[in-house]
C-alpha cells in the first residue's frame, strides 16, 4: 500500500468529518436563527463537499487499469479536498462576510480562527499526498 494514498485519503475523510462537525450542528445548519434558505445551502453545501470526498476515495481505491488512470486519479484526489477548503479564504475577500458572527465563539490557534487552520492544513496534506504519490511512495 502506498503511503501517498493514506495521506489523500487521510484528507479526504478529515474533509468529511472536519465539515460534518462544523456544519452539521446548532450554530449552523440546525441554528433555529438562521433563515430556512441559509440553512438549505448550508447543508447542500456540506453535501457536494462529501459527495467530492467520497469521488476522491473511490478514485484512490478502485482498481485503475493502467498509469494514466492512476495519474488522473491521484492528480483529482489530491485536487478535490483543495477545492473544498480554497473557497474559505475567496469568502473573506468578500465584503460582508466573516469567519464568525459576534461576540466570537471559534478558539484561536496563533491568534486564527479555527476554521482557517484546516482550510490551511488540509490542501497542504493533499498536496504531500500527491507529492509522495509523484515519488512512488
Amino acid at each position: 500500500m502506498r503511503t501517498s494514498r493514506l495521506v489523500l485519503t487521510g484528507a479526504a475523510v478529515g474533509t468529511i468529518v472536519g465539515t460534518a462537525r462544523a456544519d452539521l450542528n446548532a450554530t449552523h445548519v440546525f441554528n433555529p436563527d438562521w433563515p430556512p434558505h441559509a440553512r438549505f445551502h448550508g447543508a447542500a453545501g456540506w453535501g457536494t463537499v462529501a459527495g467530492a470526498q467520497l469521488l476522491a476515495l473511490w478514485l484512490l481505491w478502485r482498481p485503475a487499469s493502467s498509469t494514466a488512470e492512476q495519474e488522473l486519479a491521484a492528480t483529482t484526489a489530491a485536487l478535490l479536498p483543495a477545492v473544498a477548503w480554497a473557497p474559505f479564504f475567496g469568502a473573506l475577500a468578500t465584503p460582508g462576510t466573516a469567519v464568525e458572527d459576534e461576540p466570537g465563539h471559534l478558539p484561536r490557534v496563533a491568534g486564527v480562527p479555527l476554521n482557517l487552520v484546516p482550510a490551511t492544513l488540509v490542501p497542504a496534506v493533499a498536496a504531500l499526498g500527491y507529492l509522495l504519490h509523484r515519488r512512488g511512495l
